[in-house]
């Protein structure tokens, strides 16, 4: 058949077709159609004969007679009307205007929160363009809950086919049964007007996640916590206390001067050998900032009998502020306490709100003592020749706890003690090996006397141009003593130590805490300081308490050699013995 007549049959065929539809057919023309109808095609020889012959069938209409079937299309429309699956995801369809349709199910089954959070995230709105995405939502389909049972199997097996992205696992089984055992998740469906802005509301739904998380982490580490009962009754005395000053370095999570401050390692020692030997501990540098190791001190402390503490007050992130890190814990009631913070000092000391306590300790029922401990500016210069700001800031300091010790003692005749690091050189090195102790005492040192007693200084000394003396007060402590020079006659080091070692040779007499550009510096900076004008009380044997672990009694040599750090604080502490009179 020639290709000329095979498009004139065509043409015929086409309009006897449109006769018939209009009933003018005759008898003549229908079994003309019959025959064309029925005649094979004749495939082509060049190119795909089966392409051809599929185009040829789908351009030929059926019939009445003979209605047209396509085995192909008949298999596809009985697939088509198969029962769907049930789901357990969105039935959602998206097609893009850039590329080719995807298939039905864009998104492969999420067999996990996140997969399901993911698959949500990939269906947000695009950003527009010229080309933008077509969204073709679906019903769902509603089956009951025995449907769904019944299938639960196969729509396990179909899904875990279908989703190479989540292979099956030996819970996919049990996670579907029970998927299907449970009321369907609600689906939020935003209104017009805030589904515009989805994205928006997603990014401050996370900022405002965020925001809580950092709250709830500042409400269980920043703020203090819960102490439990005491267990061990108050205890009083007729006779004496012992009362210990230290800096236990005990510094924000993080910050380190060496490898390792070795921080609940040395908290454990300071419970378990250093506690126990004393009644009121007046500790520096327990900073509570970031951690719970104050708290975790003072809770063990409260077992062994420490049933009272004043401590610095705590502060935020937000406020850009440590915490003063001072500490006072007894054994002896505290009656009335009191707290002041300094304006912000120097160099790292900014972000420390570094300030006083005061606590009225209470012996027995008709003696009781004032005590006060601080931690003034430190210098981080030369300790030979200090930096004017810093010694203008620790007399402002100082000036204050003056003040604090005035309101809290002026109208009565209970005895004063202070105690803590006031950061002051009370040596003197120029001239001296560092071996050899200082008898005289630094400038420095007695202008921090005479600011405590209320006398005041000569504005020259600290290089301001004023009239008169700089804070005077007229309530002064005349008699205020630094009770551990008048032990040793000296000023003991208890910061920077050295030591001889078997060659004979100067070297720091500790390491491991201890900075390096801080070493071997000798300093005498921890004061315990007696107003004798009171004379209710007698402070002895005031000396310095190295805490060395080598010179431990109680522990064997093999515990010894375990413990990574050879004394418990970068300072030495002081120690005294309150007699009663």
């Amino acid at each position: 058949m020639s290709a000329t007549a095979y498009d004139d049959s065509q043409e015929e065929r086409i309009t006897l077709h449109e006769s018939n539809q209009h009933g003018h057919v005759s008898n003549e023309e229908e079994e003309t159609t019959n025959q064309i109808a029925n005649e094979p095609l004749v495939e082509n020889s060049i190119g795909n004969g089966s392409d051809s012959s599929q185009q040829q069938r789908a351009a030929t209409p059926p019939t009445p007679q003979q209605p047209y079937t396509d085995e192909e299309n008949v298999h596809e429309a009985i697939y088509d009307r198969a029962p769907l699956l049930s789901r357990s995801y969105s039935q959602e369809s998206t097609i893009s205007t850039d590329s080719a349709p995807p298939p039905y199910e864009l998104y492969p089954p999420a067999k996990t929160m996140f997969g399901r959070a993911y698959n949500w995230l990939r269906q947000l709105p695009r950003i527009r363009r010229r080309h933008g995405a077509i969204r073709l939502p679906t019903l769902p389909i509603h089956r009951s809950r025995h449907s769904q049972h019944a299938d639960s199997l196969s729509s396990t097996s179909i899904d875990s086919i279908a989703s190479s992205a989540y292979p099956a696992t030996c819970c996919s089984y049990y996670y579907h049964v029970l998927v299907s055992h449970l009321p369907s998740m609600p689906r939020l469906v935003l209104p017009s007007a805030l589904a515009r802005f989805r994205g928006f509301l997603i990014c401050l739904s996370f900022f405002a996640l965020i925001i809580f998380a950092f709250l709830l982490f500042c409400s269980v580490f920043f703020s203090p916590a819960s102490l439990p009962p005491s267990t061990i009754p108050d205890k009083t005395t007729d006779t004496n206390a012992r009362f210990l000053t230290l800096n236990i370095f005990m510094r924000p999570p993080g910050v380190t001067n060496n490898l390792s401050d070795y921080k609940d390692e040395r908290l454990s020692y300071i419970v378990d050998h250093i506690l126990p030997q004393y009644d009121v501990v007046a500790f520096q540098e327990a900073f509570a900032f970031g951690s719970r190791r104050k708290d975790w001190l003072i809770r063990q402390a409260r077992a062994i009998g420490y049933n009272h503490h004043i401590e610095s007050p705590r502060h935020y992130p937000w406020e850009i502020a440590v915490d003063g890190g001072l500490l006072i814990m007894s054994r002896f009631p505290i009656r009335v306490s009191h707290d002041i913070e300094y304006p912000r000092g120097f160099h790292s000391d900014w972000l420390s709100r570094k300030g006083a306590l005061h606590a009225l300790i209470e012996f027995n029922a008709t003696r009781s003592m004032h005590l006060y401990t601080t931690h003034a500016q430190a210098s981080y210069t030369n300790q030979a020749n200090p930096d004017i700001g810093d010694v203008q800031m620790r007399l402002s300091q100082f000036a204050q706890l003056h003040q604090l010790v005035r309101g809290t003692a002026e109208h009565d005749n209970i005895p004063i003690v202070l105690m803590g690091d006031f950061n002051v050189d009370a040596a003197v090195h120029m001239g001296l090996p560092l071996t050899e102790p200082s008898t005289m005492s630094s400038k420095e040192y007695g202008m921090m006397l005479d600011v405590l007693r209320g006398t005041g200084v000569d504005p020259k000394l600290v290089e301001l141009k004023m009239r008169g003396r700089l804070y005077v007060d007229n309530w002064r402590l005349e008699d205020l003593t630094d009770v551990v020079y008048d032990h040793y006659g000296y000023h003991p080091v208890t910061f920077g130590d050295v030591q001889v070692n078997a060659e004979g040779e100067l070297e720091p007499a500790e390491t491991v805490l201890t900075d390096m550009s801080q070493a071997m510096t000798v300093q005498s900076i921890d004061r315990i300081l007696w107003d004798k004008s009171r004379p209710s009380i007698v402070v002895k044997n005031a000396q310095t308490a190295k805490f060395l672990v080598q010179s431990n009694d109680r522990l064997s040599k093999e515990e010894k050699q375990q413990i990574p750090f050879t004394q418990i604080s970068d300072h030495y502490g002081l120690e005294c013995t309150i007699e009663l009179v």
